[in-house]
């Protein structure tokens, strides 16, 4: 085993031009394992709600809190690399990952299970760009386009395996399954983390500050506002808990915006908004957010509660709409560079909507086939947006803000995601209540409604679409300047 104190030169000298596949293969099972996680328990959800005698407003934390949490933890990554260094800060969130899924597999409350999605989606955002900024360490910059195509390719193919595998573990053993699954994959994954990985001599420890205070106030804000949502159907929208917790969100939102713009050190460049067309491709990121993690969320609980089939099948169901999507980057990137991306988009849009529509009318005879080819013809859509999404936005900033620009499309990806499925637990719950008070026979409660709403919510996006600057067809060399 290679010494822990070795530099990337001696581990490159050791072992030659296969050291940097050695890297990606590392950085790759680490980050699939927790991409898997994102999903693997969604075809358990209503395993583990039945378990535990909890609804779906309750259920949804267990996707929430994973989203919401690895949003602030892509904020986290930078000063843990700079305080720590790449290959410790890997290492130690491999760690607390392992705890946590043999937390989550032997939990016995629904309170512990929720408190372990937070940890592994705090973790999970971390690792991701972590995983990025070592293959970039490694890989020569004429190799790198090819190493983040594979990289991307396994980010991906992690949340397409985890319901399928998922649905399989539920169904012949349990939900514990599925958080202890990813055990092995971890431990080798840092088994082979101490032996090729290292602290890239460009980058020793920078002691930085962190914000502390806006790191504080992100998180009780986003809890706040998840919380008052989440909450109302059990409180009512009207009590004195919901009110207070929606008005603490906005007082808690003003307060972080205000120190990110007058800080040295923001977690996130607000001042970045300043830049003309940034704010609809903002507003489109979050829309692709949550229509992918919403549809992800409410696609598996319709096979198994409306439609009566088995989690295998839900997850089954969603292997074809993930395939979709990981084959539609490299033609949808391509495509970027020669349409104007507003088109794509738009495309995208209407193209997610339409799947939204016919979904909403899924119900216990539905074909599952028709079910599939709408949830991949979604996919294909929302690849459609992602790529000109973040194009667009980083053409209209200086250079110097390239970063800030993409961290903060990724923020809004991750936390239109949980929106999304706060929003879709919300109408699956209240649907329910309505159609049982009215006596209405209940053939799919909430389900139509939740998938209507996307689609409601994918046309009103064409608006800020409309809003997006396209970027110029040609850059003047001096523009890096």
């Amino acid at each position: 085993m290679a010494d822990m104190a070795m530099s990337m030169e001696e581990l490159q000298q050791r072992y030659g031009s296969h050291y940097k596949w050695w890297v990606m293969v590392t950085v790759m099972i680490g980050t699939m394992t927790m991409s898997l996680s994102s999903t693997i328990v969604n075809v358990a959800l209503p395993e583990i709600m039945g378990t535990f005698s909890v609804n779906h407003t309750m259920g949804q934390w267990l996707v929430t809190a994973f989203l919401a949490s690895m949003a602030i933890g892509m904020l986290l990554n930078i000063w843990m690399v700079d305080r720590f260094g790449p290959r410790t800060t890997y290492m130690g969130a491999l760690a607390i990952f392992i705890i946590a899924a043999l937390a989550g597999g032997f939990a016995v409350n629904f309170g512990m299970l929720v408190v372990v999605r937070i940890i592994q989606g705090l973790i999970a955002g971390m690792v991701q760009p972590l995983a990025m900024l070592m293959l970039y360490a490694v890989f020569p910059v004429r190799e790198r386009g090819q190493a983040m195509g594979l990289y991307a390719m396994g980010v991906v193919l992690g949340p397409t395996v985890g319901p399928v595998v998922g649905g399989v573990l539920v169904d012949w053993w349990s939900w514990r399954a599925v958080f202890l699954i990813v055990l092995p994959f971890c431990l080798v994954a840092f088994y082979l983390g101490q032996r090729y990985l290292s602290r890239p001599p460009s980058a020793p420890p920078v002691h930085r500050r962190l914000d502390s205070a806006g790191l504080l106030l992100l998180t009780g804000w986003m809890v706040a506002l998840l919380w008052g949502l989440s909450a109302g159907p059990d409180y009512g929208w009207a009590s004195p808990a919901v009110i207070g917790a929606l008005i603490l969100a906005v007082i808690l939102f003003i307060a972080f915006a205000w120190r990110q713009l007058k800080g040295r050190a923001p977690l996130l460049a607000l001042g970045i908004f300043r830049h003309a067309g940034f704010g609809p491709a903002f507003m489109v990121a979050m829309l692709t957010g949550a229509g992918l993690f919403g549809s992800v969320y409410l696609l598996p609980l319709l096979v198994q509660t409306a439609m009566g089939k088995s989690a295998s099948a839900a997850g089954m169901l969603l292997m074809p709409a993930g395939l979709a999507m990981a084959l539609s980057f490299p033609v949808i990137g391509r495509l970027t560079d020669r349409v104007v991306p507003k088109v794509l988009v738009a495309g995208g849009l209407i193209i997610f909507a339409i799947s939204c529509v016919v979904l909403s009318d899924a119900q216990k005879g539905t074909s599952l086939i028709l079910v599939a080819l709408m949830a991949a013809l979604g996919r294909v859509g929302l690849a459609m947006t992602m790529p000109p999404v973040v194009i667009g936005a980083v053409s209209i900033v200086p250079q110097n803000m390239v970063n800030q620009a993409t961290g903060l499309i990724s923020f809004a990806r991750q936390f239109g995601g949980s929106l999304g499925v706060a929003l879709s637990a919300i109408l699956l719950q209240e649907s329910t209540r309505w159609t049982a008070a009215l006596g209405v026979p209940l053939t799919s409660p909430g389900y139509q409604d939740a998938f209507a709403l996307m689609a409601l919510f994918y046309l009103l996006g064409l608006y800020p679409m409309a809003l997006m600057k396209s970027p110029p067809k040609e850059e003047p060399a001096s523009t890096t300047a």
